[in-house]
């Protein structure tokens, strides 16, 4: 859950200029490619800072936007960080200001035609609205060629229509190139920026001087490599393997033929037809709670492993390494594309239903609650641990009275107002547990054994 008051005031003032023109174009650009993935709220925030540009010398505050948008200051802060993950918005904020000021900076969105071939963004959007809205979408925007063959060019030229200037009037010409000052013009969209940076150094050490130049790397090469090995999920040493294909006959690197060594992998890792997978995604680093500082305690360090690791680590970490189940792969990946849940959760929600239903991920079950946590807008690894503590209080509570005096479970007295996270077994020491096989009835003890003390803890 984000805590807006750490980052901003309803009383905090701001003014909002733009890189450059915007135009009406730009508008339908946002609501159609833009709008699936950043969400309504990210994209009327654009569109209520696009009409405040430049319209007062004197700052607006915060309260006022809340006010305009009808949206608390949490909700703000988090479509603020969209458009700013998106490339749409750059934030300044005024050193040593109180009140604080800040600075919105509207940035121009991509062309439709830099926007379908960015490798990036279209790939999301495919992912958010699927093959058929997204052919819809490219169709919308195609510029259709019009067959000229037919036609001939009766346009006037210059000279038929105009004048020569006189020789007493080409002193104006003088006064005219020394016009001082710059003019409106529209900007380039920004180039997206990655949190967790890429190892070139380590593919460096991988590339080979006599198929790769030194120059090679330019910055726009750069960019595409981080973009590739975010939605591809690659590493430095399958990135220099794409990267040499690429610039195998040229010594330099080819963006779209670097893109299709980088999907033909892909699709021979994962099987043909296949996207990147959302089951391989983490939580975001915004809705993290523990990041840049080491977990404290034991219900920290399993906030943390829900943080750090993939649904498909999860269960390969159920499984003891085994590699998951295809069925279970696309339950969890439609999960993560039907309600938007981030991984952090979805890692509680498998664990937790592992745990309760016998290790098995029955379908209904897992969507039922899935569809309940993001009704309640479940975001963060804490929130989705007390709504599994609730869903377990709810099961028990549920049960005829002998029947839970028969199967209630040991109780851990803890103190009114704490209760404490036991880390699971397998996450202590995996290794050690895939060397030592023990039985059955053991596995199933300790994988059980953290869900009981965290359950019994409330």
């Amino acid at each position: 859950m984000l805590q807006s008051w750490k980052e901003v005031l309803p009383g905090d003032h701001y003014r909002v200029k733009a890189d450059g023109q915007l135009h009406s174009f730009d508008q339908r650009v946002i609501t159609c490619l833009y709008q699936p993935l950043i969400g309504i709220e990210a994209a009327s925030m654009y569109f209520t800072l696009w009409q405040e540009i430049d319209d007062s010398e004197e700052f607006l505050t915060h309260h006022h936007l809340m006010g305009t948008m009808n949206v608390s200051l949490d909700r703000i802060l988090s479509a603020r960080k969209k458009l700013e993950a998106i490339g749409l918005l750059q934030t300044l904020k005024k050193k040593a200001a109180s009140p604080g000021q800040f600075l919105y900076r509207l940035e121009p969105p991509l062309t439709p035609d830099l926007f379908f071939k960015d490798g990036f963004l279209n790939l999301f959007l495919y992912r958010q609205v699927g093959p058929r809205e997204y052919k819809k979408l490219s169709l919308q925007f195609a510029d259709v060629p019009v067959q000229i063959d037919s036609y001939e060019d009766v346009s006037a030229h210059f000279d038929d229509v105009f004048e020569s200037i006189s020789t007493s009037e080409s002193v104006d010409e003088t006064i005219a190139a020394q016009s001082p000052g710059s003019w409106k013009a529209r900007a380039e969209a920004p180039k997206i920026s990655f949190s967790n940076a890429f190892d070139f150094k380590k593919m460096d050490m991988l590339l080979s001087d006599a198929i790769l130049s030194e120059d090679a790397l330019t910055d726009e090469v750069k960019l595409s490599i981080e973009k590739l090995a975010f939605v591809y999920q690659m590493d430095p040493y399958d990135m220099s393997r794409a990267l040499q294909a690429a610039a195998l006959h040229t010594g330099t690197v080819d963006i779209e033929k670097l893109r299709k060594e980088v999907r033909d992998f892909y699709l021979l890792e994962h099987g043909p037809d296949e996207m990147p997978a959302l089951y391989e995604r983490t939580q975001p680093q915004e809705e993290r709670e523990i990041k840049d500082i080491e977990p404290q305690n034991e219900e920290e360090q399993l906030i943390a492993w829900y943080e750090r690791n993939s649904p498909y680590q999860l269960l390969e970490a159920l499984g003891r390494g085994s590699k998951p189940a295809a069925p279970d792969l696309r339950l969890i990946e439609n999960l993560m594309f039907d309600t938007k849940l981030n991984p952090g959760v979805v890692n509680v929600l498998i664990d937790y239903i592992s745990k309760v239903n016998d290790h098995n991920l029955n379908k209904s079950f897992v969507e039922k609650v899935a569809a309940q946590w993001a009704r309640a807008n479940v975001r963060t690894v804490r929130q989705a641990m007390t709504y599994a503590r609730e869903e377990q209080r709810k099961r028990e509570q549920q049960k005829p009275a002998s029947s839970a005096r028969s199967t209630k479970r040991p109780y851990r007295k803890t103190s009114k107002n704490e209760h404490h996270e036991v880390v699971p077994e397998w996450m202590k020491n995996q290794s050690q547990q895939e060397k030592q096989p023990s039985s059955n009835d053991d596995e199933v003890k300790q994988r059980a054994k953290w869900l009981e003390d965290y359950l019994n803890s409330i």
